[in-house]
């Protein structure tokens, strides 16, 4: 997906994208600018794009999420369904990566940086996305990346770190990266 903020920005499918990773030290850096464009993008729905139920609320798809996690590990079986009816509001659907780590963020010889592996792609709060890369780039403090917000809002940073506890769990139940599931469940533990 491009990262023109003058253009609708394009799907690709299958396609050959030619063009080097952005540094892990630069990546939060440039992550900023293809992600608000991101961000901007509402859906009709809640939750994943392709193969899964759509929800009628961000809401309504956590809460679906968390049975699937309780399925997958009952020994962590979530906790945050209290948490989540008294935090999250009925948010606006936009697009989300959902999976943003360093190697997704390409930028080709010639040309805007591009977003690439939209195999997770979903529609929610842009707060998710961010409490993802949290986890994917293990921060020892996961507000870290809150900088790439452009104004949150009050309620933000209590949203943020929900989200960033589900992440935990989706990683301790569900990783099909043996090491990722046991990171995952050693800091649930």
């Amino acid at each position: 997906m491009g990262a023109d903020p003058q253009a609708t920005p394009a799907w690709t499918a299958q396609s050959a994208v030619h063009a080097e990773p952005v540094t892990a030290g630069q990546f939060l850096h440039r992550l900023a600018a293809p992600l608000a464009v991101v961000h901007r993008i509402p859906g009709p729905h809640a939750g994943r794009l392709a193969g899964a139920p759509r929800h009628r609320t961000w809401r309504d798809y956590l809460h679906n999420r968390l049975d699937t996690y309780a399925a997958a590990a009952p020994d962590f079986a979530p906790a945050h369904r209290r948490e989540l009816d008294a935090t999250d509001r009925d948010t606006e659907p936009k697009l989300l990566h959902h999976d943003l780590q360093p190697g997704h963020l390409v930028r080709p010889t010639s040309g805007k940086p591009l977003l690439l592996d939209w195999e997770l792609a979903a529609f929610g709060d842009p707060l998710s996305d961010l409490a993802r890369l949290a986890v994917r780039l293990d921060l020892p403090d996961p507000t870290g990346v809150l900088h790439l917000v452009h104004r949150p809002d009050p309620d933000a940073v209590r949203r943020f770190c929900l989200y960033w506890r589900i992440h935990q769990l989706a990683d301790a139940a569900l990783s099909t990266d043996p090491v990722v599931r046991q990171r995952g469940r050693a800091r649930l533990g």
